[in-house]
C-alpha cells in the first residue's frame, strides 16, 4: 500500500507518494475505495464490464479532485465502483485516461460525498505526492 490515511476531526484524507503520476491517481483511487466501502471484499474480483473514461482539467490539483469526483458520480448513478486498472495522466495539458472496470455496490453505502480542494497538496517532484480531503 503506497498511501495512508490521515486523522481528520470531521472529514477523511490520504496522503499517496509513488514513482510516477499515474500511480499516485491508481493510489487515490484504492484509497477512496478503502474510504468509502471499507477494506475490498473478495465479491471485488468479479468479473466486470470494462470501460474507459477521459477527463480534463486547468491544472493537476483541478484534475485529481475530478478523478475522485468522477469515481463518486459512477457510484452515485450507476451503483457501480470503478476499479481502475490503467491511468494515464498528462499535466500538459492536464489530463487523464482511465481504463477499468465496473462492479455493481451490491447494498454497500457511499460514505464519501465529495473530493475537496481544503488541505489538498499535489506535488510532482522530488517524487509524485498527493494529500487530499473527502467530504463524508
Amino acid at each position: 500500500m503506497a498511501w495512508k490515511i490521515l486523522d481528520h476531526t470531521s472529514d477523511a484524507g490520504f496522503e499517496a507518494e509513488a514513482d510516477t503520476l499515474a500511480e499516485i491517481f491508481l493510489d487515490a483511487a484504492e484509497a477512496f475505495l478503502f474510504i468509502a466501502a471499507g477494506p475490498a471484499p473478495g465479491d471485488f474480483s468479479e468479473t466486470g464490464e470494462f470501460h474507459t473514461f477521459f477527463l480534463s482539467a486547468v491544472d493537476g490539483e483541478e484534475l485529481a479532485v475530478s478523478w475522485i469526483n468522477e469515481l463518486i458520480f459512477i457510484a452515485e448513478t450507476r451503483s457501480e465502483w470503478f476499479l481502475p486498472l490503467q491511468v494515464r495522466v498528462s499535466l500538459s495539458p492536464p489530463s487523464l485516461s482511465a481504463r477499468g472496470k465496473t462492479v455493481a455496490l451490491k447494498g454497500r453505502a457511499l460514505s464519501v460525498k465529495a473530493a475537496t480542494y481544503g488541505g489538498l497538496q499535489l506535488r510532482t517532484s522530488p517524487r509524485p505526492f498527493l494529500r487530499m480531503y473527502f467530504d463524508l
